[in-house]
């Protein structure tokens, strides 16, 4: 069993949301991040939306003392993007006087508790009725940047996975607290895979490229391509990993 399977059994074996937490913050350490935050606040009808976090609480009160949650420009770049970004690659708007935007002082504020850097992990879906949620998951880094993309050179897909799945577990485990029907229902027609789009969401989530899987099939680019857009439609995901880990979750491909 490879190390991400048993990180996702981990998350898997779960029976609480305060569970998850543990199990969630032990397994981001495992890649060099000091705190997560875990938001899901998706419709405007959710009068107790699911916070998860491990972050300091002072840094919890600044954030809401603050009113960063409004001015956050990850959480903004979030809303347009299924893919994740570090907080780097975002641009902030220019300091033309006096009064910083609100954008650079939460960058700021973020950097003076010792947050050198970090990851945002969008997570947007429709459940079986159409409706449109979104989740958003922070990872916050404390050491080196040199340290830091050198992890996501190296381990970003295996993260978003990790992320989409324990996202998944997440809400599931909450509309059980709260007695609420679940946002996520297995796929009817997800048994109807065949063998080679199974082949390729488990390459996928093993980090391969399109180009590299196609040379591990001995097949074309366009042909794998065709095969994990196959796989997203019949599994009701937006992108490829998203594919991978319904996939996985289903007991269709082991990583």
């Amino acid at each position: 069993m490879s190390h991400l399977e048993q990180q996702l059994n981990s998350i898997e074996g779960c029976q609480s949301v305060a569970e998850v937490r543990v199990v969630f913050q032990k397994i981001i350490e495992d890649y060099g991040f000091s705190s997560f935050g875990f938001m899901d606040a998706s419709q405007p009808w959710e009068d107790d939306p699911l916070l998860v976090t491990t972050h300091s609480q002072k840094w919890i009160d600044t954030y809401r003392s603050e009113n960063f949650l409004s001015t956050d420009p990850c959480l903004d770049a979030a809303k347009r993007t299924n893919l994740p970004f570090n907080w780097g690659s975002i641009r902030l708007p220019t300091v033309t006087g006096r009064r910083k935007p609100g954008a650079v002082r939460t960058m700021e504020a973020a950097r003076d508790f010792g947050v050198l850097e970090g990851l945002t992990i969008p997570v947007h879906y429709c459940d079986d009725l159409g409706r449109r949620y979104s989740s958003v998951c922070a990872l916050f880094w404390k050491d080196k940047l040199t340290a830091f993309f050198e992890n996501l050179k190296f381990n970003r897909v295996q993260m978003h996975i990790i992320i989409l799945y324990m996202t998944q577990k997440m809400v599931e485990l909450y509309a059980i607290e709260k007695s609420m029907k679940p946002r996520f229902d297995k796929v009817a027609n997800a048994e109807t895979l065949t063998d080679r789009e199974k082949e390729v969401l488990k390459w996928a989530g093993l980090g391969k490229t399109a180009d590299e899987t196609a040379d591990i099939l001995l097949c074309s680019r366009k042909t794998v391509e065709a095969h994990i857009q196959n796989a997203m439609t019949k599994l009701g995901a937006t992108n490829k990993t998203q594919a991978t880990v319904q996939a996985v979750s289903q007991g269709l491909i082991i990583l």
